[in-house]
């Protein structure tokens, strides 16, 4: 049996149950699923701010079971600290962005990706440039709905995604539609259903790619941009 651990990097429990839930519907049968929360940060991961103090817990929890495990998911759109998890560890990391936006480009020639609020748009195409894909990024966009509200009204969420994808389609040329937050897990299905263009949900996509990778026994290579943390250099 394979362990899979999926860290929520929040100090809530708000999506552990909905995670686990919605992971063990398509999991293979010989993987096992652990999610968790980070006890110290933020409560959601909205700003770049929030980031930054999510990534002491997320390092913290990955030392802490990186031992009882297969590979990681960091379920958080904006991978924080999936380098330096790397470095942590010799199981896979994945995070929903790369793993998602990687898989949007085998399946058109351009892709859009849809987030939250207005900041989520150039934080998108940092990552874009950061992963060498931005001219393919045809264009990202957030809507007005926040990270822990997204499954307050599936209905809401579900209309304000379609009509920011048909925006992207019609008028930057997307192909395919990324959805930008794992918190839109539950309304993917709905997204799919009136789209004509293929729907990447991250969540999903970071979890079947962590199982390839460990299927394939694939590791990430210790040779060149990831070394091996000193500990001791941090007090």
């Amino acid at each position: 049996m394979r362990k899979i651990l999926v860290i929520n990097p929040i100090i809530t429990d708000y999506f552990n149950d909905m995670t686990k839930n919605y992971l063990e519907k398509i999991k293979s049968p010989d993987v096992k699923i652990e999610v968790v929360n980070i006890k110290v940060g933020p409560s959601s991961i909205e700003t770049f701010y929030d980031e930054a103090f999510a990534l002491p817990g997320i390092l913290k929890t990955v030392d802490e079971y990186k031992a009882e495990c297969d590979a990681i998911v960091i379920n958080c759109f904006a991978d924080p600290a999936v380098n330096a998890a790397r470095e942590l560890t010799d199981i896979p990391v994945v995070g929903p962005a790369e793993a998602s936006m990687m898989i949007a480009l085998m399946l058109g020639h351009k892709f859009g990706v849809i987030s939250t609020f207005r900041n989520s748009g150039p934080w998108i195409e940092l990552q874009a440039r950061n992963m060498g894909i931005e001219q393919r990024l045809a264009g990202a966009i957030g809507i007005d709905i926040p990270v822990l509200e997204l499954g307050s009204d599936l209905k809401k969420t579900a209309r304000y995604l379609i009509d920011a994808a048909r925006n992207l389609i019609n008028s930057k040329g997307a192909e395919v539609i990324v959805l930008g937050c794992t918190g839109m897990a539950p309304v993917a299905r709905i997204v799919k259903e009136e789209l004509e263009v293929p729907v990447v949900e991250p969540m999903a996509t970071a979890f079947k790619l962590a199982e390839l990778m460990i299927s394939l026994k694939l590791i990430h290579s210790k040779t060149g941009i990831y070394m091996e943390p000193n500990k001791d250099k941090i007090k």
